[in-house]
């Protein structure tokens, strides 16, 4: 339910009072899908757009990350004067003196937008997300918190050729599958029931549970389920198609901020025990099945007698029949004459050798046939007890849900050569926002970005994780270099002649000719360059590019 347009409205209504008439400092983000607005009253006001955990909360304190990525300057020093949420759609409106917050909640448009006193967007949260249009949407007549009885059986009794499901659908705004879950529990009545097969009574023991969801969502009540110590739902009236389960117990908050507080960061943690958990379950499962095929392989092969015998029977056979054999054959069917059946037998032939070498190449393949079994009884004896072991470790991690044991298994793991890495030691990936920061960046013209890399690895960074596929690459031609990348804020938008001129020449001063006079530079766009397999860092493969020859310009 935290995705539910209820929460929000709830969350509107019991953080507006606390923000109103409040200063505003200069919003700010340090992780993916999360802007940060600090508060003059030491609050911050925090807007997920994560599509997976949406979300808007008011919280007392917040650990920052460095570095900090700062946006929406107009609006320091700005006061919050209104906050309202759209009639069932999750869409937060934040209104400032001079300028207006719009927080979307839903696909495809999840994001913050700014806009000025005359309706122009100013800047957004997430670059690649556009605005919608103003949606065309009629209101539909139930609201869970909003029910009257009279109303209710009206339209029960209007629409008997629908069946429950699809009344429920039809007629409530946003009753989601949590909450039509908890319906048809109380309820008791297939989904799939016609309203024309319900007698009054059943009509009326509908109304009435309705009515009672109605007063239970009015109650202000905020519902935190866990299933075995870990978070599991948060609800806005009580579940009791979860309560009913032994392993689910309830924890009950007067506030949904405070409660949405909690949620989140238990789900944080829950979803890191999962990630780490699945991490170390991956790890012995890979080798679990290495372990199993290599057992399965040597119990085909156990019979090393049988294989002797036959091999010493194909070597025979090719003495006896060599006659026959054409040289650099390389397989041949011969009668087994040692046998009544007279079956045939195929053997395969080395064919840069002689018949008699084949035939020794069988009579030697077995000659150390104790060794043999000795050998394949140590890797059998081997493959089984790491088998067990790891089995005991699948068994071991299976109950393990406390992130502090976790963590010490997946550094077992490691020891074991098992994990290559422990997962903290994955180096974080930074969002795409931060990176400009990680290159030497030049401004061209008073508007033009021009970004430019400072050795194999960081080129590789600009190129194929920062750059849009329709941002001008530029790189000195036929030796090292950087590689410069020039920002375009649309794809239709294309720099000016000399300020592509003005970054080749930038390009040829972060080059090996950067003493030359004159500099072959090519551009192109930047999907037009890939990687070169098993090259160093940097080297890359370009199609489509023009030349220009410049003159280095070196601007320190």
């Amino acid at each position: 339910m935290h995705k539910n347009f209820f929460l929000f409205e709830r969350l509107v209504n019991e953080i507006k009072p606390l923000i109103l008439g409040q200063l505003i400092a200069r919003p700010f983000t340090f992780q993916k899908d999360e802007l940060i607005i600090p508060l003059h009253n030491n609050t911050f006001l925090r807007f997920s757009v994560s599509a997976d955990h949406p979300y808007m909360l008011l919280s007392s304190e917040t650990h920052v990350k460095h570095p900090v990525l700062e946006l929406f300057r107009d609006v320091e020093m700005q006061t919050i004067i209104d906050m309202r949420i759209k009639p069932f759609d999750k869409h937060i409106v934040l209104e400032l003196n001079d300028f207006r917050l719009e927080a979307l909640f839903y696909a495809p448009y999840f994001n913050v937008y700014l806009f000025d006193s005359e309706g122009r967007e100013r800047g957004k949260f997430k670059e690649k997300s556009h605005f919608p249009g103003a949606a065309q949407t009629s209101l539909l007549p139930l609201v869970l918190g909003h029910l009257s009885r009279e109303k209710l059986h009206a339209i029960l009794c209007n629409q008997k050729s629908e069946k429950l499901i699809s009344f429920f659908k039809k007629n409530f705004v946003a009753l989601n599958k949590l909450l039509l879950n908890e319906i048809f529990y109380r309820l008791q009545y297939p989904q799939e029931t016609p309203l024309e097969n319900l007698s009054e009574q059943e009509i009326s023991r509908i109304v009435d549970l309705l009515l009672q969801l109605d007063s239970e969502f009015n109650a202000g009540k905020t519902y935190l389920y866990y299933r075995e110590k870990q978070i599991e739902r948060i609800a806005l009236l009580p579940l009791t198609h979860l309560e009913v389960q032994p392993e689910i117990h309830v924890n009950v908050f007067d506030s949904v901020n405070t409660a949405l507080n909690i949620f989140y960061r238990q789900l944080t943690f829950k979803q890191e025990v999962i990630r780490l958990k699945t991490t170390c379950t991956q790890a012995l499962q890979k080798r679990f099945d290495y372990l199993k095929n290599s057992l399965q392989k040597l119990e085909q092969n156990a019979d090393l007698e049988a294989r002797k015998n036959e091999a010493e029977l194909k070597g025979n056979l090719l003495l006896t029949f060599k006659t026959q054999i054409p040289r650099g054959a390389k397989e041949v069917e011969l009668e087994n004459i040692f046998s009544e059946q007279r079956e045939k037998i195929k053997i395969k032939l080395n064919p840069a050798k002689t018949v008699i070498e084949n035939a020794q190449r069988y009579f030697n393949r077995f000659k150390r046939l104790n060794e043999e079994k000795r050998l394949h009884a140590i890797r059998y004896d081997t493959y089984q007890k790491e088998l067990n072991e790891i089995e005991a470790l699948v068994k071991r991690l299976s109950n393990l849900n406390d992130l502090t044991r976790l963590k010490k298994f997946a550094q077992k793991l490691k020891e074991m050569k098992l994990l290559q890495k422990t997962p903290d030691e994955a180096q974080k990936k930074i969002p795409q926002a931060n990176l400009k920061y990680a290159f030497r960046r030049l401004i061209l013209d008073k508007k033009w970005d021009v970004f430019i890399g400072k050795d194999g690895a960081n080129n590789e960074l600009l190129t194929f994780r920062f750059a849009n596929k329709w941002d001008i690459w530029l790189h000195a031609q036929g030796v090292p270099g950087s590689h410069v990348i020039i920002r375009l804020p649309r794809r239709d938008q294309l720099p000016p002649k000399h300020v592509i001129e003005q970054a080749a020449q930038i390009a040829a001063a972060n080059s090996k000719a950067r003493h030359s006079s004159t500099v072959p530079v090519m551009y192109t766009q930047a999907r037009y360059v890939s990687r070169m397999r098993k090259a160093p860092p940097g080297t890359v493969k370009v199609q489509n590019e023009k030349v220009i020859f410049v003159k280095p310009m070196e601007i320190k």
